[in-house]
């Protein structure tokens, strides 16, 4: 689930000092002495929630804002950002003629919050196609990346389905023209239906009194394969409590610059079988073999370190072409952050971040290959030999040493995949840091990738520690500009959002000289 999270109102630009190379590495990390600057624009008033970069040859990226509700273009042929295009949000949003929120609510008798939405994790498989999740009012938007703006698609109901199961959709049978399709759905999971604390899961009034279920909440990461958009939903519960998680597949095509989508006549939700999906990831194998993974973070509450992390946790394998859920990966009790897996240009290997420890997971892509896990129709497959780092045996970052106290802050990674696919970067958000983790997947190896592959090189500190008022900090999601760095571009190479004192997209140039 991705958390909520209040920013410090703006300061002046002149308070955004970035701290320079430094720190103790520890355990003999070479610790970077140049320092890395990070050249930033604000984009709003609190955390960005989504970042993706666009095509090589547009030179954009595009960002989700919560605060205030909106999504950016961003020109990144510059030293630092420089915003293009941006759209606040409508209040009625997914063009259904209806104000989200309160009209909805009243209208049709369900339990929505009042406007805005929340935005968050966003995606772009085209420059022209945007992705962007919102929560408290479910929905995933459609956007033109590159001009920020809303584009619209034609939104369907099969027949022959209940009426109550998609309330916010066109009546079965028919479609309508819409800048959102909604993701609030009743769900019914398998027996048992328990949820994250091993309580029955109760019955929703409005989806079927008879029946154990509820209205999917919390949408979060998405992604398009095999002709499908698979969106997850984390469903938390009150307080800690997560309800089964899942992953809502909708059918989606495109011809003559129409976009057709509508919930999958045939299995329309599919179960996770750990709670909390958040990432979502189409991937194509070194084999060619195209694949959604899921990550299922596990129940995570709201402190810091390894006592937040309440369960187990995985990464789950979509085939989509069916679909059908194909293989689980278990990563223990490891928490992961809740952006979509990190993958290198040569699937071969993929990362995650971690929630709540300042570490970082992987799995080898190459165990996905085998064909034998493709012709069942019975359970997923347990893959604990496709795991290079979980839980027991987390790739550890270093600590900064003027870092903030374990105890408030423990740590918070996300990670990115460079574009020769030779390093590993992380931020991480209580120290501020940014490590470099060399990859040597060049010569053959048995599958899982041995761990002495995979190394810190170096770290640097282009942002100050959370605990440091005033200074640029809070570092969260990374991304990899497309393209090779001084031949395909000579601007900074590496995005990553900063969320106080108050949001800006940095540029960093890591190997862009």
């Amino acid at each position: 689930m991705r958390a909520r999270s209040a920013g410090t109102l703006a300061l002046a630009l002149a308070a955004l000092a970035c701290t320079e190379g430094g720190g103790d590495g520890g355990g003999g990390f070479v610790i970077e002495r140049r320092p890395i600057a990070a050249n930033c624009t604000p984009v709003g008033s609190a955390f960005p929630s989504g970042l993706d970069t666009l095509s090589q040859a547009s030179g954009l990226a595009s960002l989700a804002q919560f605060e205030p509700p909106s999504v950016f273009a961003l020109d990144l042929e510059a030293e630092r950002p420089r915003a293009v295009a941006v759209h606040d949000l409508d209040p009625d949003s997914d063009g259904d003629g209806l104000e989200d929120g309160p009209e909805n609510a009243r209208v049709l008798g369900l339990p929505f919050p009042s406007f805005p939405p929340t935005l968050g994790e966003l995606s772009a498989p085209r420059d022209d196609l945007g992705l962007v999740s919102t929560s408290d009012y479910e929905q995933v938007l459609f956007f033109d990346a590159a001009r920020a703006l809303p584009r619209e698609a034609q939104v369907e109901t099969p027949a022959g389905f209940d009426p109550r199961d998609y309330p916010l959709l066109p009546p079965p049978g028919a479609s309508a023209p819409r800048t959102g399709l909604s993701t609030l759905v009743c769900v019914f999971p398998p027996a048992p239906a328990l949820d994250s604390e091993g309580d029955p899961i109760g019955v929703e009034e409005r989806c079927d009194p008879a029946t154990p279920g509820y209205f999917s909440r919390f949408t979060a990461g998405k992604a398009l394969a095999g002709g499908r958009l698979f969106v997850a939903t984390s469903n938390k519960g009150s307080g800690i409590r997560f309800r089964p998680g899942t992953l809502l597949v909708y059918l989606w095509s495109e011809a003559g610059g129409e976009i057709r989508v509508g919930p999958d006549p045939v299995e329309p939700v599919l179960f996770t079988r750990h709670f909390n999906p958040t990432g979502v990831e189409r991937v194509v194998t070194e084999g060619g073999r195209e694949l959604v993974l899921v990550t299922s973070s596990g129940p995570i509450g709201a402190g810091t370190g390894a006592a937040n992390v309440r369960g187990e946790s995985a990464v789950e394998v979509i085939d989509p072409a069916v679909p059908r859920l194909a293989a689980v990966i278990p990563l223990g009790r490891a928490g992961p952050a809740f952006d979509a897996l990190a993958v290198d240009p040569g699937g071969r290997i993929a990362w995650l971040g971690a929630s709540s420890q300042r570490q970082l997971y992987a799995i080898d892509l190459r165990a996905l290959d085998d064909p034998a896990l493709y012709v069942a129709s019975g359970p997923p497959a347990e893959l604990p030999g496709a795991v290079v780092f979980d839980a027991a045996a987390p790739l550890v970052l270093p600590d900064r040493a003027d870092g903030p106290a374990p105890q408030t802050c423990e740590g918070f990674t996300h990670a990115a995949v460079n574009a020769a696919g030779s390093e590993v970067f992380a931020t991480d958000f209580c120290d501020g840091t940014f490590t470099r983790v060399r990859m040597n997947l060049d010569a053959a190896a048995p599958v899982p990738w041995p761990r002495d592959r995979f190394a810190v090189a170096s770290q640097a500190t282009p942002f100050a520690p959370s605990d440091a008022v005033g200074l640029l900090r809070a570092p969260g999601v990374v991304r990899v500009r497309p393209g090779e760095p001084g031949l395909d571009y000579d601007t900074p190479d590496v995005l990553v959002t900063a969320g106080q004192p108050d949001a800006q997209l940095c540029a960093l140039r890591v190997e862009s000289e």
